[in-house]
C-alpha cells in the first residue's frame, strides 16, 4: 500500500509525506520568532499513519508524551517512555537537545505496546504560542467491511475469517461477540489496541471554506 497523502491543517493542501515537509519549510516557516523543532511522527509499523509538527526548543519530552497520548494514544493511563539509540530518555530532557537527523522511539503502554517513530526534520519559527502545533496530518485511510464490502466503522480483531476484521454497523450488529468485541476504526497506529477509540475532535482536519 502506497504511503497515502494528507493535509496541510494551516492551509488545506494536500501533498504526500516528503512533499508535505518541503511545503511546510517553504511556505509556513517564519523568518523569526519562536525557534522550534519541525517533527515528523510515523507510526512504527505502519506509516501509512503520520503527522509533522512543531514544538518550540524550550518544551520538554513530557509535553510531546502529553500530545501523542492526545492524538493517537491514550486509552487507560499507560505508562510511556522515548528511547534513543536503546537508551531510554527522560521526559524532563528539551527538545532543543535534539538535532536534525535524530530519530527517538516513543512506546505507549508496555503490555499492548504501541511504538512511534519521530524524526527531526529541522529548525522553524513561528509566532509565540505554547505547546505542540499540528501542522499536517494524513488522510484517514477507509476499510471495507469484511462481510459486505460496505464502508467499515468498526474493528473487531479476530473475528474475521479473511483477517480483515472490519465491519460496517450492520454487519458488527449481526454477531453479539463481534459487536461487544469492536472498537471504532480511527485514524491512529493504536486502533484496535486495549480500549483505544480514538483522539478528540480537536485533530480532526477541517476544510477552510472558499
Amino acid at each position: 500500500m502506497a504511503v497515502l497523502k494528507g493535509n496541510c491543517y494551516l492551509c488545506g493542501k494536500e501533498f504526500g509525506k516528503t512533499a508535505m515537509k518541503n511545503h511546510i519549510l517553504k511556505e509556513h516557516s517564519e523568518g523569526s520568532g519562536q525557534e522550534c523543532r519541525l517533527l515528523k511522527i510515523e507510526g512504527a509499523y505502519d506509516k501509512n499513519y503520520w503527522l509533522y509538527v512543531d514544538i518550540p526548543i524550550t518544551s520538554n519530552l513530557s509535553t510531546l508524551d502529553g500530545f501523542l497520548r492526545k492524538i493517537w494514544l491514550e486509552c487507560c493511563g499507560h505508562l510511556s517512555e522515548f528511547n534513543m539509540n536503546y537508551q531510554t530518555i527522560g521526559m524532563t530532557n528539551k527538545i532543543g537537545n535534539f538535532d536534525t537527523g535524530n530519530v527517538l522511539l516513543h512506546e505507549y503502554d508496555f503490555g499492548s505496546t504501541t511504538e512511534t517513530l519521530i524524526t527531526v526534520m529541522g529548525t522553524v519559527y513561528r509566532k509565540q504560542q505554547k505547546g505542540v502545533r499540528l501542522l499536517a496530518r494524513n488522510v484517514p485511510m477507509a476499510f471495507a467491511c469484511c462481510e459486505c464490502g460496505a464502508p467499515a466503522k468498526f474493528i473487531s480483531l479476530g473475528h474475521c475469517d479473511n483477517e480483515d476484521p472490519f465491519y460496517c454497523e450492520k454487519c458488527a450488529g449481526k454477531n453479539e461477540e463481534i459487536y461487544e468485541m469492536a472498537l471504532p476504526i480511527t485514524n491512529s497506529p493504536r486502533m484496535g489496541v486495549c480500549g483505544y477509540s480514538g483522539e478528540l475532535d480537536t485533530f480532526t482536519f477541517i476544510p477552510r471554506s472558499k
